[in-house]
């Protein structure tokens, strides 16, 4: 039986991720002990905001010297640290890659160690330092799969931070990424094109951005208090075809290229739509004039 009050944790990769869940666990009271990295530079620089931590010259050292290892490199070179390692049984390793499941460490499991993975839902980007990137952690989803002492060890970790572990089920690992892509990549790729619009009304980017994100902020803030459904506002959820009509013009003039977006949106938004109580004909009328504009 393995005592969460003596385990020893290593990590293997000093990125935005690696140094900043090592800072978290370190903060709320875990024993980090070592890290290495691809430099020595940025493993140093890591260990230097541990106490008790220590940088060391490569991952098998990680590995010889801590009880759980967490290998947070490149997500494609999890696999390639995992077989160069020598294991030892009942120790355990984890990695951080969202895409993926335990079979990224298929060697450690032939070696007899508990693997896992914990992937945080959350991102990393416009991070200055570890600092900002342990903040980030606090508080959020941590996907996990996990066998041996370390199906249960994770899930404490993740409560630890304030957060909470929940397991994905098999062959679901792609749908729990899109939805991370979705609520990230994608919403950054929504709000470029409504920034677009207000560079081809003749302002700046600035000005754009400034205007949107009260407006963007607004509308997260109520989807986390009441929902998707009782957030949604706009002429689609209003029944209003016409409006709907005005875009589609505005659009097909000033930024063509939107137009497959919006018209793959407000299709989208009819389901909202008839959450929100509208009729079926409008929203049959809504259907006629997106089909009109293609």
């Amino acid at each position: 039986m393995v005592r969460a009050e003596d385990v020893t944790i290593g990590f293997v990769g000093a990125g935005v991720l690696g140094s900043g869940l090592a800072l978290a666990l370190s903060a709320v009271g875990w024993r980090v002990t070592a890290i290495a990295s691809r430099t020595d530079a940025s493993a140093e620089r890591a260990a230097r905001l541990i106490d008790g931590c220590t940088a060391l010259a490569s991952a098998q050292q990680v590995a010889d010297s801590c009880d759980l290892v967490f290998i947070t490199t490149p997500d494609a070179a999890i696999a390639e640290v995992s077989g160069a390692v020598t294991w030892r049984a009942g120790q355990g390793v984890a990695h951080c890659c969202g895409a993926a499941s335990i079979e990224l460490l298929d060697a450690a499991v032939n070696a007899g160690v508990a693997v896992g993975a914990m992937h945080p839902f959350q991102t990393f980007a416009a991070i200055a330092g570890p600092d900002q990137s342990a903040e980030r952690l606090r508080g959020v989803t941590f996907a996990i799969s996990a066998t041996g002492w370390l199906a249960d060890f994770l899930p404490s970790l993740a409560e630890s931070l304030g957060g909470r572990g929940i397991e994905i089920p098999d062959g679901m690992r792609p749908l729990y990424h899109a939805s991370a892509v979705l609520s990230c990549g994608y919403l950054t790729t929504l709000l470029d094109a409504a920034v677009g619009l207000w560079t081809s009304m003749g302002f700046t980017e600035e000005d754009g951005v400034r205007a949107a994100m009260p407006l963007a902020r607004a509308t997260i803030e109520a989807i986390e208090r009441q929902g998707p459904t009782n957030a949604v506002t706009g002429p689609v959820v209003r029944g209003d075809a016409a409006t709907v009509a005005a875009h589609l013009d505005g659009l097909s003039q000033h930024a063509a290229h939107l137009l497959p977006l919006y018209r793959q949106l407000t299709e989208s938004s009819l389901l909202l739509a008839r959450g929100k109580g509208i009729e079926e004909a409008q929203l049959e009328q809504l259907r006629r004039t997106i089909g009109a504009s293609g």
